[in-house]
């Protein structure tokens, strides 16, 4: 591997300053996730977790913001043991960040997986950053660009980002709070989980918007589907929920 080009190793610096500097650490994956698609770039980036063995999964966070009202959790269980790169990282013990042109063949390219994701968020050239995860399990970072593929140097600046991503993954979960309940069992996005606990803070739509640097209507939007999910009806319902069900620490 040639070294990586000096304009590439200067945003990974200042990627990972952003994150040591961060004051809301619900704002870092979602950062992480804008930050991949404006410096590689590509179009998407989205941070998945699969059972593989369940052949079930979801989506996590994504960028662009439009990715949050995508039906990526219905992709990812109909068609993620069709996916080359997911199927690979699945049986084999390879953790290197790889293209969609390494390990498909011409059949993928013809398959309803490719089209279906085409279809419905234009998913196209990919390339996968596999991060630490348990036995069975997948976790990492699917991005995907049109028209072309991705270069040496483009899997150069992969590699130096998905080591930053296994860091802050390891630093999650040694300061994660065991108190708190699985908010995967809910299938609550860190997104959505971000907006719950700043609604616990009293904080308005603008003000929450502002917080994580999205829109208030996103922010309506995201509100609505953690009402769905929680079977509930107003904010102040879905807060005591919450606490009952341990998805936020208790008031005060």
């Amino acid at each position: 591997m040639t070294a990586l080009h000096g304009g590439d190793a200067a945003r990974i610096h200042d990627l990972a300053m952003q994150i040591l500097t961060e004051k809301q650490p619900v704002r870092v994956w979602p950062l992480l996730m804008e930050r991949l698609t404006g410096d590689l770039p590509c179009d998407l980036a989205v941070l998945i977790d699969l059972d593989w063995q369940a052949g079930t999964g979801h989506a996590l966070t994504g960028s662009p913001d439009w990715l949050h009202e995508a039906p990526l959790d219905a992709l990812i269980d109909s068609h993620m043991r069709a996916h080359p790169l997911l199927r690979h990282y699945a049986h084999a013990r390879d953790r290197r960040s790889l293209t969609m042109d390494e390990v498909a063949d011409d059949r993928w390219w013809q398959s309803e997986a490719y089209r279906a994701g085409k279809a419905a968020i234009g998913i196209d050239r990919q390339l996968a950053l596999p991060l630490r995860s348990r036995p069975g399990r997948i976790r990492g970072v699917i991005m995907s660009r049109s028209g072309h593929g991705f270069t040496d140097r483009d899997l150069e600046y992969a590699e130096l980002a998905r080591t930053l991503l296994d860091t802050v993954e390891a630093h999650e979960t040694a300061f994660a709070k065991p108190a708190l309940a699985d908010s995967g069992q809910y299938r609550l996005t860190p997104r959505e989980l971000a907006v719950l606990g700043l609604l616990c803070d009293g904080l308005t739509a603008h003000a929450i918007g502002s917080r994580l640097g999205i829109s208030p209507a996103t922010v309506t939007k995201h509100k609505e589907n953690l009402y769905r999910k929680l079977r509930v009806n107003d904010r102040v319902t879905a807060i005591r929920k919450a606490q009952d069900l341990g998805l936020v620490g208790p008031p005060g």
